[in-house]
């Protein structure tokens, strides 16, 4: 367990290096001159494939379409939305003169939403109610964000657009309900809709996924700008050093119940974080107390029976059906550590002091405080 908790603290150094890196970005917001650009190659497919023997699987190459095949692609789609008004068709044209190849990727989708929002009024309001500004925006299960695949150019790169901003407000469970539905083949910027999506799934600790899309955007994704290249690379050694139910998770799990509280989700999906939170805690406690009772060095200090199976009795309260299940009971706001006697508060808040570190120790007090509090104000 020593060892354990020694390894937890040195794989702290990747995780927080990656964690200001990711904020820094997601922060900073998309298409900002603070990131630089993309140098342009010549004109490159949306989707490209190379050549294998026929028993094997082609593997699809992803890239952002350069600044003439763009320009044809949304000529095409207004063209297909039977616009006639003369002043509507003069500002699409204004916007397109403005694609050239020093436009980056992000500049291009940016750029997009502005001839969608132009054209339809569907695309006007997406693009209002989910802008960056500082307020959060109010997200909702509409049909044309959620339902069915999104492989068509228009529906694609909308929902890239909203899912984008979600990831940057801190949404990231919305967001990825929107991501899985985006065929990449069909977007302006398919190395950044693969980086959020591993951002949602990095954070929502879903390893092998998250493993997968990284995959996708180091070794298919052309032109990748270097800040996705680097982080994307931390991401994959902070998810190597990932163990289930390892204070790494359980400390991770507790940040995600917190974000989840700060934007106002209570529901059934934060509760079963907490159950998870919950049941790898006793999990780790019920290991402690059976390498306690079996090391014969356990028992340090005066005892008066100085048997350590005696002192492994004395931490287990009065009535339990086995070891690690309690009652569950209604917490009170003014007790500290509920009705256990004197003597096994000193004993449960020496077990914490003891093997646990004190930058965990006090991640889990601020946990269970904020989720008491929590559940006071909604009067749980």
């Amino acid at each position: 367990m020593k060892q354990q908790l020694l390894n937890c603290q040195n794989q702290s150094g990747i995780r927080n290096l990656l964690k200001v890196c990711v904020l820094l970005l997601l922060w900073n917001g998309p298409g900002l001159t603070v990131y630089g650009q993309i140098s342009e190659t010549d004109a490159l497919p949306l989707k490209t494939k190379t050549q294998k023997p026929a028993e094997e699987e082609k593997t699809v190459l992803y890239a952002a379409p350069s600044a003439v095949d763009l320009n044809v692609q949304l000529e095409t789609w207004t063209a297909g939305q039977k616009a006639k008004d003369p002043a509507l068709l003069k500002r699409v044209a204004s916007l397109l003169a403005k694609l050239n190849p020093s436009l980056n990727a992000e500049d291009k989708l940016n750029l997009t939403m502005q001839v969608f929002a132009e054209v339809k009024p569907e695309a006007r309001e997406v693009a209002r109610a989910y802008q960056l500004s500082d307020q959060y925006p109010v997200f909702s299960n509409q049909p044309h964000l959620v339902e069915g695949k999104a492989d068509q150019f228009y529906l694609a790169n909308l929902r890239y657009y909203v899912a984008r901003n979600l990831t940057q407000y801190r949404m990231v469970d919305q967001a990825l309900v929107i991501f899985n539905t985006i065929q990449p083949d069909q977007l302006v910027d398919p190395a950044g809709y693969l980086f959020y999506k591993a951002v949602c799934e990095h954070h929502l600790l879903q390893k092998e996924a998250c493993e997968k899309t990284l995959t996708q955007l180091l070794d298919r994704t052309q032109e990748i700008p270097e800040r996705y290249r680097q982080l994307a690379t931390l991401m994959q050694a902070d998810l190597a050093s990932l163990k289930e139910d390892s204070l790494d998770e359980i400390s991770r799990k507790m940040s995600d119940v917190e974000r989840r509280l700060d934007l106002g989700k209570s529901g059934k999906d934060t509760q079963k974080v907490e159950d998870e939170i919950i049941a790898a805690l006793d999990k780790m406690i019920k290991k402690m107390e059976d390498q306690s009772k079996n090391s014969p060095s356990s028992g340090a200090g005066p005892s008066s029976s100085g048997s350590p199976e005696q002192g492994a009795d004395e931490s287990r309260v009065k009535g339990s059906t086995a070891p690690g299940e309690v009652d569950k009971k209604k917490l009170s706001n003014n007790g500290g550590w509920g009705t256990l006697p004197p003597k096994k508060q000193a004993s449960a808040k020496n077990i914490i002091n003891r093997n646990f570190p004190s930058h965990y120790r006090k991640a889990i007090e601020k946990y269970f405080k904020k989720l008491a509090t929590e559940k006071a104000s909604s009067g749980k």
